[in-house]
């Protein structure tokens, strides 16, 4: 570094000024980011398996180097950078708003402009370096096709979970757009953000910043605590590093980042006003925005000087983001324009009982719309005009949706196919038990397999099982990060049945790696799946049964690794509706298998229950050949069993005679494929159960 004034004697009068900001600052100290910046990282990375790309920085450095000492007429001239954001979502709070994004926008442009009201608070020995770097922030107005757009893509993608560069999707041209993509999570759990450095991206479709939506401007799903991490980011993008140097370990050691009027610095976590480690008594610049200290306000001169260098070469093609023809063609200087908006909608429910209602609700996005019209095939209403419709199903089937958005400038659509699933209620009743051998047992009679993504889900197969030679499989081996699937099974009736009531299972995982964490899940809902209650979850390393295993995994027939897991449902006794799901999230780690899932509880004495709460058990149900009607009478009574079909007529009478006081079980006869009725009579008491031949 140069000489500067920040080493002559450090005066008491700046000590205790600094001292007094100190304490006005000591909120902003004390609520330190979760997450960090991992640009260093990823920078190092791919400078390591580029060689030519080191030769390319080095040209840069170089070009750096004179521009600093000689080429500085241009600081006076503003350079405008279009800009645009990729929403990366699942329909998740991870779809941020609009808002959001020009809440970040204006962010930037008062932090590059030196607008920000907190420079008030920067200490004394900084105040003289605090530049306004002169750059300005756009949301572009027409996209690489000529086409008009607000500047902001919204891409529905399973990617948005632990993103990466791969996750970097809709690229725009690095040379005429600075790309910043939002995601739910990123790979690297412990960042926020990252961005490449000009020239260091492994691949120009890489180039830009991708960051957590927490972290995106200050409202909405980020905080003002995380509402500087972009200006962070296009720090590094515009050639910045970190003020002790590019890596990503403040605290551990004294560094340069190349910047003249940055002292050098270990960098710091928390916000020290007065620090001064690697060469007292000059005041390290603890407020910098490229700092880790949590009360960035400012950019140092020589930054401006080292970003400007950037914009005003072509390694990285930074120049041409700013050029008057690339201003016109991205429409940056027409300003905003109204687009035809992009058609898109979201649902509350993906699941709900006969008569149950679902909301929908305009996502559309780009233009604002000006008219809405839906189509709910199967549903009432079945058309709507309205921005959001409440909407019930009276039939039992898989519905599609589609909405047609427009305004002055045109029209869009989009239909969701198989949306929503509408399911009868009671259907199964205790004891009990699928093992998965029968083809028609998986999703089942009534049962839905909800997979949002349409990638790889649970599916049956019969290359491996804990017991006979099917089971269910989720390839997690092949999938990506992220994505949730779901197995909802049908309706269980405990109406008749009380404690204690258990479900066993089998379960098989291996991790890919030691770090790998698949989840495995299993839910249950009271009210058709609007809401439901953890029971159990165990993922990494309590879920594994054979340990790490790289290749995909497959239980061994040699070895048992397969697990029985015990859950206790209590607390659903006697009552009618219950319904159970098994969920898988992948982390990309190895395949989960489950088998044998059995469910067991006391049956109550059919004479026992009252008017609403009448039932007995039949099981298996559904069933591919005969079922068995299990039932208990406290007294000796006569009791009476007939089959009918769902028109309500007597197919067969299977019971009719007194029987002692205790439990009972009768064989019903192999029935052909169908829903039948099947009704019990004890005493002055009626009781019906649906069973469901496959």
């Amino acid at each position: 570094h140069l000489l500067t004034h920040k080493q002559l004697p450090y005066t008491m009068k700046k000590y205790f000024a600094a001292l007094l900001l100190l304490a006005s600052l000591a909120n902003v100290s004390s609520a330190q980011r979760e997450h960090s910046c991992y640009s260093s990282e990823m920078n190092n990375l791919s400078l390591q398996n580029n060689p030519q790309l080191q030769i390319d920085r080095q040209v840069l450095e170089d070009w750096t180097a004179r521009y600093g000492q000689l080429e500085r007429r241009n600081n006076a001239v503003v350079y405008v950078i279009p800009i645009v954001f990729h929403i990366l979502h699942q329909y998740g709070a991870e779809n941020i708003s609009d808002a959001q994004i020009y809440d970040e926008v204006a962010i930037l442009n008062r932090d590059y402009r030196k607008l920000n009201a907190d420079t008030s608070v920067i200490i004394p020995d900084f105040v003289p370096l605090a530049a306004d770097i002169e750059v300005e922030f756009r949301l572009a107005s027409i996209d690489p096709q000529g086409r008009c757009t607000n500047g902001i893509d919204r891409i529905v993608t399973p990617l948005t979970n632990g993103a990466n560069d791969q996750s970097k999707l809709n690229p725009w041209p690095y040379s005429k757009y600075l790309n910043i993509w939002s995601a739910k999570t990123l790979a690297n759990a412990a960042a926020a953000a990252y961005a490449y450095y000009p020239g260091a991206a492994p691949d120009t479709a890489y180039d830009g910043v991708i960051s957590r939506y927490d972290y995106i401007g200050s409202i909405g799903t980020s905080s003002v605590n995380n509402s500087r991490t972009i200006t962070h980011e296009i720090g590094h993008c515009f050639n910045l590093a970190h003020p002790w140097g590019s890596t990503n370990q403040p605290g551990v050691a004294c560094g340069d980042d190349n910047v003249s009027d940055t002292p050098v610095t270990q960098g710091w976590t928390s916000c020290v006003l007065n620090g001064s480690v690697c060469n007292p008594p000059i005041i390290e610049n603890v407020q910098n925005y490229m700092d880790y200290s949590y009360c960035d306000v400012m950019f140092t001169q020589g930054q401006k000087t080292r970003m400007r260098a950037a914009l005003s070469s072509n390694n990285g093609r930074r120049s041409n983001l700013w050029s008057a023809s690339n201003l016109l063609a991205t429409g940056v200087t027409q300003g905003p324009q109204v687009c035809t908006p992009k058609a898109d909608f979201a649902n509350d429910h993906d699941l709900v009982c006969v008569n149950g209602n679902v909301l929908f609700y305009d996502l559309s996005w780009k233009g604002r719309v000006a008219n809405w019209n839906w189509s709910f095939p199967g549903g009432t209403p079945s058309t709507s005009t309205d921005s959001a419709v409440i909407v019930t199903y009276a039939a039992a089937g898989v519905y599609s949706a589609k909405l047609v958005v427009s305004n002055a400038t045109g029209t869009d659509s989009i239909t969701h196919t198989q949306t929503i699933h509408v399911s009868n209620s009671s259907v199964l009743s205790v004891p009990y038990f699928e093992s998965f051998e029968d083809t028609a047992s998986f999703p089942g009679a009534e049962g839905v397999l909800i997979n949002s993504d349409n990638g790889i889900t649970w599916a049956r197969v019969t290359n491996t099982a804990s017991a006979g030679v099917a089971c269910l499989k989720m390839n997690n081996y092949a999938y990506t990060a992220g994505p949730v699937d779901e197995w909802v099974m049908p309706t269980f009736d405990f109406s008749n049945v009380t404690t204690p009531i258990t479900m066993t299972f089998k379960v098989a995982n291996a991790q890919r790696s030691t770090t790998s964490a698949d989840i495995l899940s299993m839910s249950a809902s009271l009210n058709c799946g609007a809401t439901w209650q953890p029971k159990y979850t165990k993922t990494g390393t309590t879920l594994a049964t054979a340990g790490v295993v790289a290749t995909p995994y497959t239980p061994s027939t040699a070895i048992n690794q397969w697990r029985q897991e015990s859950v206790v449902l209590n607390s659903y006794k006697l009552l009618p509706n219950v319904r159970f799901k098994f969920s898988n999230t992948s982390d990309r780690g190895n395949n989960t298998y489950l088998d044998e899932i059995n469910i067991t509880g006391n049956l109550v004495n059919v004479d026992e229950m009252d008017e609403i709460q009448l039932g007995f058990a039949i099981y298996p149900n559904p069933t591919t050949e005969a079922a068995t009607v299990q039932f208990q009478l406290s007294k000796n009574q006569k009791v009476s069993i007939e089959v009918k079909n769902i028109l309500g007529q007597t197919i067969q009478n299977v019971l009719n005679e007194d029987l002692n006081s205790g439990l009972h079980e009768v064989k019903l006869p192999v029935l052909p494929r169908g829903i039948y009725m099947i009704d019990l009579y004890s005493g002055n008491k009626h009781h019906v159960r649906r069973l469901i031949v496959s």
